[in-house]
């Protein structure tokens, strides 16, 4: 299906950049007659090309657009401004659908419109695969009751309003006794049947004011409706129904099954003082009663309170900490799933404490949380991890992304983009490879405020990474209010990745997303080799684990990026081959730049120095890429690029030009995120982010590797 357009003076141009692109694309005159819309326009309308032609866009208006999206729309344009937003509009066959937008206008010398550019997309599949994975990352696939992640913060959420009103806040924590030696015997199957009708059961004994979750394996979490002070034999009663419920005989490949549990009890305030806490005081609860023999409950008791001593003799030495000197940092890589090297690492703090040893971010970031000192070790990893970065530069080793992680509590702090700017200007570190990670739970707390952080830590310069993805709200919607550059995906997804279908889908369901949305998707956790593989079939950008390396010091990573330590990336995917860029220009030197900019991602790069040459490489070799020049002797980058579209189809298309008199067309493009124009002199960075998206949006089409 090819465009059709009214003629205009840049046919040519429209044709080139236009008409395979998956997103509509409308252009109007001054008018607002449509001159100009592409098949996937159509494909959205429902309306055919030459149907569009001619016509102005208010016949796919449907009445249930507010008047003042038209008002901002109109005051938008006038001003000379972009706009982006949503409208209800109407196919041809009547049917209503969301459709985001982005227009602008494109004026000539005088300042007078030429042409209005509209760029559209289809919200019905985003919104597809939000609800699939928010429903993923919701409920557990197996029971269906709630999944961690959920009662967390509904445990959380109980806390705080227990906190307000005086009351306490029972948890219960069951796991079945014996349950290895039953999927042992039994296998995968009929061990998951079993804990489907264990969640059922457990379900169906409690009252409707009490929460349930499958926490993982055969562990299972109740969260008791408000409970009034002096509430344990009621929650004991609860326990031992539990236990009796379970204790009924059960139906396994044909034959009766005794199963017995073991119940931990835990209270708020008296045993713990948040929701971690809480769960970690049931399951050792819960480990007491199955010392016991099992098939019993019992209650946190005071020796294990006198364990908890251990963590406020940490909380009270945490404070002076840093002027102390006992912080230290190692570093973990993170390497790109497309070359494997090193391109990143992640700043990982340490306690060196004088009589334990080095304690690992687990046993004390909790408790700086807890007592406000986290807010002074973040600005010490903050700057030292710029200085270590600099001092990485100043020895000459490659330039790699340094990513920071930022507690919830930091992210919160007024002067925070001046503590930044601060960090950056102290050692001379380049922005562009620092990498901010904030979670999701900090980013959620208060949107207001997070979208403005945001933007003013994006005027600096960083990276902006979402960290420990899935396990908070887990909303693609919110994705794309927040400048976020990364997106990592929690190992809890990866820990079991290639044996539990819901947490590969909703890791494959994030990586397609994120990637759609312009996001780099990093894997954490990665510690076997089939974990590896699979993520490198499901497109993931990047990982860090254990399976390259722990983290490290400092000299440690030096001396592997002076060795080139790569990711063994030998192992053969399905249809692999080696993925290849075809780069034209008729200057050397720029084909040289080029040429050093993306050799490090593995590619195969061919040259050519003009059209005809390109055509004469395209003819020997495979090529899925093409970057290509718009001014050069003999035939144009646009020119040459027309004729490959009709002798090699099976290609991605890019122009690479300075060229002042499509600047602005080329703009209005970019802004709506698509892929094929790039301006000169441009930044290695996003030159080497647009050709992986070029690629992955080669593999959507073609197929997903190249053959």
């Amino acid at each position: 299906m090819s465009a059709v357009t009214a003629p205009h003076p840049d046919e040519d141009l429209f044709r080139t950049l236009f008409t395979q692109w998956r997103r509509g694309i409308i252009v109007t005159g001054p008018d607002e007659v449509i001159l100009f819309a592409n098949p996937a326009a159509a494909q959205i309308s429902g309306y055919a090309v030459e149907e569009l032609i001619g016509r102005k866009p208010d016949i796919l208006k449907s009445g249930q657009t507010p008047a003042e999206v038209y008002r901002d729309l109109r005051k938008a344009l006038d001003a000379d401004e972009i706009w982006r937003g949503e409208f209800v509009n109407r196919r041809k066959n009547g049917e209503l659908y969301l459709e985001a937008r982005t227009i602008s206008a494109i004026r000539d010398a005088a300042g007078a419109v030429r042409y209005y550019v509209s760029i559209s997309e289809d919200l019905h599949e985003r919104q597809r695969y939000e609800q699939h994975v928010e429903y993923l990352s919701t409920f557990d696939q197996l029971t269906g009751l709630a999944n961690r992640a959920t009662f967390m913060r509904a445990v959380s959420a109980e806390i705080e309003l227990a906190r307000r009103a005086g009351h306490e806040v029972v948890l219960l924590n069951l796991d079945l006794d014996g349950f290895g030696a039953i999927n042992n015997r039994f296998g995968a199957d009929h061990s998951d049947r079993l804990l489907a009708e264990v969640g059922a059961r457990v379900r169906d004994a409690l009252r409707h004011v009490d929460l349930v979750a499958r926490l993982s394996g055969d562990n299972f979490a109740v969260l008791l409706g408000k409970a009034a002070p002096g509430s344990q034999p009621e929650s004991r009663d609860i326990a031992d129904r539990l236990l009796a419920t379970v204790a009924r005989p059960f139906t396994i490949a044909g034959s009766p099954m005794e199963l017995t549990a073991s119940v931990g009890m835990a209270f708020y305030p008296a045993d713990a003082g948040s929701a971690d806490e809480l769960i970690g005081c049931a399951r050792s609860a819960t480990h007491d009663a199955k010392a016991q023999g099992g098939n019993r409950s019992c209650r946190f008791d005071a020796d294990m309170a006198e364990r908890s001593g251990e963590r406020r003799r940490l909380r009270e030495e945490l404070q002076g900490v840093v002027e102390r000197g006992e912080l230290v940092l190692h570093f973990q890589p993170q390497l790109s799933l497309h070359s494997g090297h090193i391109v990143g690492v992640e700043a990982l703090v340490r306690w060196n404490h004088p009589q334990q040893g080095m304690l690992l971010p687990g046993d004390f970031i909790p408790l700086a949380e807890e007592c406000g000192s986290i807010v002074a070790i973040d600005s010490w990893v903050l700057r030292e991890a710029c200085r270590q970065m600099q001092a990485w530069r100043e020895a000459g080793l490659p330039p790699i992304r340094m990513a920071v992680n930022f507690s919830a509590r930091q992210f919160r702090q007024r002067a925070l983009r001046e503590t930044v700017a601060d960090a950056l200007a102290a050692h001379a570190a380049d922005p562009r490879c620092l990498e901010i990670e904030i979670t999701e739970g900090a980013m959620m707390q208060d949107m207001t405020a997070a979208i403005r952080v945001t933007a003013q830590l994006k005027e600096l310069g960083v990276r902006l990474s979402l960290d420990d993805f899935g396990t908070g709200y887990s909303s693609l919607a919110y994705l794309s209010r927040f400048p976020i550059d990364v997106v990592k995906i929690d190992q809890s997804f990866i820990r079991d990745i290639v044996t539990n279908p819901a947490n590969a889908a909703i890791v494959q369901a994030t990586v397609a997303m994120s990637q759609k949305l312009g996001k780099v998707v990093i894997a954490e956790g990665v510690e076997t080799e089939e974990q590896l593989q699979f993520l490198r079939r499901s497109d993931c950008d990047e990982v860090q684990g254990f399976r390259f390396s722990p983290a490290v010091p400092a000299d440690e990573i030096a001396r592997m990026l002076r060795e080139g330590a790569r990711l063994d990336l030998s192992a053969p995917l399905a249809q692999d081959a080696r993925e290849t860029i075809l780069l034209v220009d008729d200057e050397s030197s720029i084909l040289s730049a080029l040429r050093r900019t993306l050799r490090r991602e593995g590619y195969e790069i061919l040259v050519a120095g003009s059209a005809e040459e390109g055509l004469s490489v395209l003819a020997k070799h495979p090529v899925q890429v093409i970057v290509s020049d718009q001014r050069m002797p003999g035939m144009s980058g646009t020119e040459f690029l027309s004729r490959v579209k009709v002798l090699y189809p099976r290609t991605v298309r890019m122009v690479l030009s300075g060229y002042s008199e499509i600047s602005a067309v080329t703009d209005a493009i970019n802004r709506g995120a698509i892929y094929r124009f790039l301006s000169k002199p441009w930044d290695d960075e996003q030159l080497k982010d647009e050709v992986r998206g070029a690629l992955r949006e080669w593999r959507e089409l073609y197929g997903r590797r190249p053959a």
